[in-house]
């Protein structure tokens, strides 16, 4: 089994933008082949909020395998672009911290 976890922080004015997007991953994560789980876990700070993305996974390969379709590959090709266009322009930071693990059993060691 695998697990990762994907954390995004935004300023709490932005948090809107967090829903939207574990609207939609949420929906996408249900079709995806060899996911056990998800999970959205949220934390409110003082002046940011957080949204933790934890998944569970049959294995790594399938994890690999659904972050590394085109769709999302694509995604991040467009934001990234996007981010260069607007260099000049005020955006919204949102801190992303990505953490996977494997399942550890310790009779096999």
């Amino acid at each position: 089994m695998f697990v990762n976890t994907a954390t995004f922080e935004i300023e709490k004015a932005y948090e809107d933008r967090l829903v939207k997007k574990r609207e939609k991953d949420q929906a996408q994560l249900a079709k995806a082949k060899g996911i056990l789980s998800f999970e959205c876990w949220r934390r409110e700070n003082k002046d940011t909020v957080e949204f933790v993305y934890v998944s569970k996974w049959e294995s790594q390969d399938a994890f690999k395998a659904w972050i590394s379709r085109d769709e999302h590959v694509n995604e991040h090709k467009e934001m990234n672009k996007r981010r260069k266009e607007n260099e000049q322009t005020e955006q919204v930071k949102m801190k992303k911290t990505l953490r996977a693990y494997e399942l550890y059993d310790s009779s096999e060691h």
